[in-house]
């Protein structure tokens, strides 16, 4: 094509202005000789005249136009190289992708835009490949994937293939190169997000699992069974809300509370008070503390303060200390409701709070029936139950 071949001709020029080595002159000068060759040969209409490995044969000038468009429109990288590797053609969307203008590597060996541990092998590929006869294209690397390095020394995946022409004796490689960077980081998001969903949906299936065997143990009836399964399914779900419901990993405690509490506070809002520090809970956390909360809740609304309506219920979150360690300190504590009896047998909310939360973050748990009103007092390692912020969190709290 002519307006490849007076580019190279200008290229080859500006290059030769700046080059000081010996040998990469000469080869300079015999590919910008070979250029304007090529190009004389065009111009007077020459068929068997020395013709540039880019001008295969007289077009026409909308041709030449669409070919230019179209080479500068493709979003690969487009490379062409000799049999031995030096560069001939390097298009808009390799310049991008390498960080190289055409003029730096027009007549380089192509290896310069590989990693060091790459190169000799790459070199021997290339010579192979050259040497056989015929055209020929084949995938490049390992399962089609190739490394790069971009001017700035930053290596990155691509995929490429790689094909042989033969033009006027001379063999063309031409390499289609596509930087692959931001779909392998797309794939790995989708891998992190699907060993999440699978971890989360099996941490969910043995919470059912617990809740159907203990409201079992503890129902005196089908209807009741069904009734509390029902009901502590549902609380289940509204965790699940809180946990999915935006690109933070982790759930605030008083946002926890107030998702599990809303139902049963009144139109005032005066006989739930939350109040205490914020915290970020883990997610690992959110499930066992939401049912534990909801079984406080549902105990309270069926015997203790919020089935009357002069009850009130006070959650209160503060940090305190064990010897040396963080703690969190949650207390659940009622008033204004009817007297307090301790149950005559443990019950599925006393099971699963000493059980599960006890069990699964050490913690320290005790239930004080005070006839004036429950009192229910979780202390946990913070280092369990709280959100680690990331260092991108702490500078901009900083």
């Amino acid at each position: 094509m002519e307006w490849i071949t007076r580019l190279n001709i200008e290229r080859f020029e500006k290059l030769i202005e700046s080059e000081t080595d010996p040998d990469q002159l000469a080869r300079l000068e015999a590919l910008l000789e070979q250029e304007r060759t090529s190009l004389a040969a065009f111009l007077s209409g020459e068929a068997g005249g020395s013709k540039s490995a880019f001008s295969f044969a007289p077009e026409s000038a909308q041709h030449r136009l669409m070919s230019a468009d179209l080479l500068e429109l493709i979003a690969d990288s487009i490379i062409c190289t000799d049999e031995e590797g030096h560069i001939l053609l390097f298009n808009k969307a390799a310049e991008q992708s390498f960080g190289y203008s055409a003029d730096e590597v027009l007549g380089q060996q192509v290896e310069m835009l590989l990693p060091q541990r790459h190169r000799a092998q790459h070199a021997g590929h290339l010579r192979d490949f050259a040497s056989q006869e015929g055209l020929a294209n084949r995938l490049m690397g390992d399962q089609r994937k190739v490394w790069g390095r971009r001017k700035n020394g930053e290596d990155f995946p691509a995929e490429a293939a790689v094909s042989r022409r033969s033009v006027d004796g001379k063999t063309i490689l031409t390499v289609v190169h596509r930087d692959i960077t931001e779909r392998e980081k797309l794939e790995e998001q989708r891998e992190v997000i699907a060993h999440e969903l699978d971890h989360r949906v099996r941490n969910v299936l043995s919470v059912v699992s617990s809740l159907v065997s203990l409201s079992a143990r503890s129902a005196t009836s089908v209807e009741e069974l069904a009734h509390s399964l029902h009901e502590r399914l549902r609380a289940l779900a509204a965790t699940q809300t809180l946990l999915w419901g935006g690109e933070r990993k982790d759930v605030d405690l008083s946002a926890l509370l107030q998702a599990e509490l809303a139902h049963f506070s009144d139109s005032q809002g005066a006989n739930v008070v939350i109040k205490g520090e914020p915290v970020a809970l883990s997610p690992a956390a959110v499930q066992p503390l939401a049912l534990a909360v909801h079984e406080l809740a549902t105990n309270s609304a069926k015997y203790g303060a919020l089935s009357d309506p002069r009850g009130r219920v006070i959650v209160t979150c503060e940090g305190t200390r064990k010897e040396d360690e963080p703690m969190l300190a949650i207390e659940w504590r009622e008033t204004g409701g009817p007297p307090v009896k301790p149950p005559s047998r443990r019950g599925f909310g006393t099971t699963l709070i000493e059980g599960m939360v006890k069990r699964t973050f050490q913690a320290d748990v005790s239930v004080d029936y005070r006839p004036e009103g429950l009192v229910c007092r979780l202390v946990l390692p913070r280092a369990k139950v709280e959100q680690v912020p990331t260092e991108a969190e702490r500078a901009l709290g900083s």
